[in-house]
């Protein structure tokens, strides 16, 4: 995993049921961007602050809202793939309505 400088990004906060009928079953919440990054995502994850079956409470309240979010993108390499870099997803930092 490569951690990179902050960035900010445009879009919607959406929240999508994931682990569903294990212990851990919770929300986890998504970007859906304005315009894909560099890697040709229009969706990315970003990690919350809380635990896996509970609800983060800056972000739910920004669910279905068009944001500003600055956070830090997290990268991985595949090794599959030749050393590939590939956006995981976004550490929240500032989330900002629009």
């Amino acid at each position: 995993m490569v951690k990179m400088e902050l960035k900010t990004y445009k879009g919607t906060i959406i929240s999508k049921r994931e682990r569903i009928g294990t212990r851990s079953e919770g929300p986890e919440y998504f970007i859906t961007l304005d315009e894909p990054n560099d890697f040709g995502q229009s969706e990315l994850a970003i990690r919350k602050e809380v635990n896996l079956w509970q609800e983060d409470p800056i972000l739910q309240k920004h669910v279905g809202k068009r944001v500003l979010l600055t956070g830090e993108p997290v990268y991985t390499k595949h090794v599959k793939f030749e050393g590939t870099i590939k956006s995981e997803g976004i550490i929240y930092k500032k989330l900002e309505k629009i």
